[in-house]
């Protein structure tokens, strides 16, 4: 079958920054700068017009190309997976320039709205100073800015025991990265329009989590951490839908009988 003309131009730009990984790195620095202003102008024309701004400009502009890749913390993994450097958080934040822990905008806009449904901080987001590229990642040494390892490891931390989503904002694909977010479903907008709409798109780790059946005892305490609603209890008894599984690692510390374990797909 042939493939549609903007498919064609858009794997072509794909091959191009893989082959050329500094033209992502910029386009992803350019997009992260703007990213405020943009997210400010959707709102303001969703108000106006009543319209789901973002799913359009997924739809029709950016077509999948910004949005959030899941990443688990390695305390969550389970001890016999061998994985990448960058397939674990702290992993690539160690060797990212990372240059300050800042503000999260979208739990910020929706404090100043008095919509806010969460009481987690403001300041959950590490901004890389320049695009990043998780092509080079196994290859780059340690090279952190402004923000020492421990505070980086201990907010990452934090944010994990609170039940928030590490993801790594993408574009202009799923390998370039320009900020890394700690989210939560009330407040992030690209996690929250993903679970209302599909758009922005987010992809899953390469991990999955197990139950050991023999120590779980159908409590339900990780249904609720589940955002994705892969996890539920029917009937009293524990049901999992391997496909909505994000792996993102939330359930595992949340499971009081250790029942529950982050392994990697494949």
């Amino acid at each position: 079958m042939a493939s549609l003309p903007y498919r064609v131009f858009q794997s072509k730009i794909d091959k191009l920054i893989k082959r050329i990984p500094a033209l992502g790195k910029l386009l992803s620095f350019i997009f992260g700068i703007q990213e405020w202003t943009m997210l400010e102008f959707f709102r303001f024309l969703d108000k106006k017009l009543n319209l789901d701004t973002m799913a359009i400009a997924n739809r029709y502009i950016l077509r999948g190309r910004w949005g959030g890749r899941v990443v688990p913390l390695n305390k969550n993994i389970t001890p016999d997976s061998r994985f990448l450097p960058s397939q674990e958080i702290l992993e690539i934040l160690s060797r990212s320039k990372v240059t300050a822990i800042g503000k999260c905008y979208c739990r910020d806009k929706q404090r100043k709205l008095g919509d806010a449904k969460c009481d987690h901080s403001l300041n959950t987001c590490i901004h890389i100073g320049m695009g990043k590229s998780l092509y080079e990642i196994p290859y780059k040494s340690e090279n952190l800015k402004k923000v020492s390892k421990q505070e980086v490891r201990e907010l990452l931390e934090e944010c994990d025991e609170r039940g928030l989503i590490h993801q790594l904002i993408y574009y202009p694909n799923p390998q370039f990265y320009y900020v890394v977010c700690n989210c939560c479903p009330c407040c992030c907008l690209v996690m929250n329009k993903f679970l209302k709409s599909g758009s922005p798109q987010m992809i899953k780790s390469d991990f999955i989590a197990k139950t050991n059946l023999k120590k779980c005892t159908d409590c339900g305490e990780c249904e609720p951490w589940c955002y994705f609603g892969a996890r539920k209890i029917i009937d009293g008894k524990f049901s999992f839908e391997p496909a909505r599984c994000f792996g993102c690692g939330t359930c595992v510390s949340k499971c009081p009988n250790n029942a529950i374990i982050l392994k990697q797909k494949g």
